[in-house]
């Protein structure tokens, strides 16, 4: 009977700890979950307010008078932009396909969508960049006066030699 009793005793006692260790990491992983969801939310905010600034830049293009951009900063600094976007769009991707081997969410928790809902805002921006930047440089192509002297239009070495040598004896 005493030995049943003890028995008895730990087994409750080990089940005990096993409830406490198992509610702790529920709680760590609920935490974390949340934790997660509120930095996509906010990413995912962030990413559209961007890519909506640059549609809406993009739209503004036509009223623009005269080059935009002279020495090719906005081009570069775009450009760079989008590098950043995209070296964002493969972490989260990473991250996405991290949370779809973690065995310990389920398609409830939301973490798969809100990675997808983020990746797709970061494509989305990535785009818009890409866009503004091509059309930021077909304005400034447009923009540029043309050269109204045909005398001054050459397309053999020869030709753009003696227009040279025309401007250099001016």
């Amino acid at each position: 009977m005493i030995t049943t009793l003890n028995f008895e005793r730990a087994e409750l006692r080990n089940f005990t700890a096993d409830v406490q260790a198992e509610t702790a990491r529920s709680l760590e992983l609920l935490r974390a979950i949340e934790g997660t969801l509120a930095w996509l939310e906010r990413l995912t905010c962030h990413l559209r307010a961007d890519a909506n600034f640059a549609v809406k830049a993009n739209a503004g293009l036509a009223q623009v008078v005269g080059v935009i951009d002279p020495d090719n900063s906005l081009h570069d600094a775009l450009e760079t932009a989008q590098q950043t976007v995209e070296a964002l769009y493969d972490l989260l991707m990473a991250k996405r396909q991290y949370g779809r081997n973690d065995n310990q969410l389920t398609e409830d928790d939301g973490i798969e969508s809100a990675y997808t809902e983020a990746i797709a805002q970061a494509a989305d921006l990535q785009n818009a960049i890409n866009t503004l930047r091509w059309n930021i440089g077909e304005h400034d192509i447009d923009a540029v006066p043309h050269v109204s002297d045909p005398s001054m239009v050459g397309s053999t070495p020869e030709e753009i030699k003696a227009i040279f040598d025309r401007l250099l004896s001016e």
